[in-house]
Order: structure tokens, then C-alpha cells, then sequence
């Protein structure tokens, strides 16, 4: 008989409402606290026969409110009655599920990597889409499947930090055009179109890039969630270099 639990999950809350459980990242761990304080619960004894049986579980991690990210498998390494809560591994089962050897910490760190940019990633896309009500920022496409949200400082750049005021909510294509400096913001919202796409002719979608020059991109209504005009400046210097 199957015995613990088979999934975790940590909301984010509706605005105003405190998280349920308290989440604390470790180097390759999570802590997830026990539902309430009494270590034997259900609930959390259910946890703790996880733990025994070392079985896999599949941790909903909320990035934003009724959106989560899907982790498998994690295992809980450890339970902690006195703490109230249960170290969960992202990287491998307790009892070394992973081959051992120089491969086993080659792929620990993978894995670990591996879920913390989906998490990162997750809850950057959630938060810059929100910021721009579900649109892009060039076309107003209002289809949040289409959309992704488009660092201004690379990701990996010192000052790539996953902040909204760094993100633009646009569509892939929009996206992959301002990556390439085919398409450039300038510090005060206006979007440039490169030479490169003026000089070609093929069909409604690149007429429709064509006709975004000059215009000004759509933006957050709260000011602190507009675009950083340092970064925007950075981003088109390197689109005008480009052109």
C-alpha cells in the first residue's frame, strides 16, 4: 500500500494574504514548512513516510497566483519536528539516486540549475505579463500563451536582475525581433525598426513590424513598473550598433 504523500504544493497568495508555507532556498534544497504545529498530524506524518520510503514527490511551486511550477521528482531528506518543517532535495533522492561518482555531482548541479532558471524564469513571466495586464507591449496581443516576457539586461548580465521594471511583456515574434536588434525601445518608449527589415518585403507579419516605427510602446500603468530607462538606453545602444 502506498503510504506518504504524492504532492506538495506552495500557493502564492491573493494580494493582501500572507504564504501558507514558508519556502527557504538553500543551495540545492528547499525547507517546506509543516501545516500547522502539531508534527503529528496527518498531514505531516504524511510527510514523514515520504521521507522513509524515500519516495519521488511532485512539488507545485507557486510563481504567481494560481500559476505553479511543476518539479519532479523531489524527495524530502529530511523532517524536522522541532523546526516544523521537511528539507526537500532537488537534486537527488537521500539514499543517492543518481549514479555515483564525479557524474553524480556533474548532474546534481544540472539538476539543480535546471529548476532554479524554470523557477526563476516562471515567476518573471508572471510577473512582467501581469505588469503589462496580459498584452504585448507592441501589438497588444492579448493572448497570454503567445506572450513572453523579454529581458532588457540580459538574463546573466550583472544588472539582469529579475525585476518587472527590467522585462517587457511581448510576443514571441516581437521578442525574438528585439533580441536580434531587428526591432529597438529607446529610453523614452519609442520603438525603432532596423534598415535590415525595411529592405525586405514578404507578407503581412513583416509589414506589420515595419508599421510598429515610431510608435510608442504600451506601458504599465504604475510607474515603478515601467521599464528602467537605463536599461532601455543599454538595450539601444546596442540595437542602433546593429543597424
Amino acid at each position: 500500500m502506498k503510504r506518504g504523500a504524492l504532492s506538495i504544493r506552495t500557493p502564492v497568495p491573493r494580494e493582501g494574504r500572507s504564504r501558507r508555507y514558508v519556502d527557504i532556498k538553500t543551495e540545492d534544497s528547499l525547507y517546506y514548512s509543516f501545516q500547522g504545529e502539531d508534527p503529528n498530524s496527518g498531514d505531516n506524518q504524511r510527510l514523514k513516510e515520504t521521507m522513509e520510503d524515500q519516495s519521488p514527490l511532485i512539488y507545485f511551486f507557486g510563481v504567481s497566483e494560481g500559476v505553479y511550477e511543476a518539479i519532479f521528482p523531489v524527495y524530502i531528506s529530511h523532517w524536522d519536528p522541532k523546526m516544523l518543517r521537511v528539507e526537500i532535495s532537488i537534486a537527488a533522492a537521500p539514499g543517492g539516486a543518481v549514479p555515483s561518482g564525479r557524474l553524480k555531482e556533474d548532474e546534481r548541479k544540472y539538476r539543480v540549475r535546471e529548476v532554479q532558471e524554470r523557477i526563476h524564469q516562471s515567476a518573471f513571466r508572471e510577473l512582467v505579463l501581469n505588469a503589462y495586464g496580459g498584452k504585448c507591449a507592441l501589438s497588444g496581443l492579448p493572448v497570454r500563451t503567445l506572450l513572453t516576457a523579454a529581458h532588457i539586461y540580459p538574463d546573466g548580465h550583472e544588472k539582469g536582475l529579475p525585476e518587472v521594471s527590467n522585462g517587457i511583456a511581448l510576443s514571441a515574434l516581437h521578442h525574438t525581433a528585439y533580441d536580434t536588434k531587428l526591432i529597438g525601445i529607446s529610453p523614452d518608449y519609442r520603438v525603432e525598426v532596423s534598415e535590415r527589415l525595411f529592405s525586405q518585403t514578404d507578407g503581412p507579419l513583416l509589414e506589420g513590424l515595419k508599421a510598429l516605427h515610431g510608435n510608442i510602446m504600451r506601458l504599465p500603468r504604475e510607474p515603478e513598473l515601467r521599464p528602467s530607462r537605463e536599461a532601455l538606453a543599454f538595450r539601444f545602444d546596442e540595437f542602433m550598433s546593429a543597424r
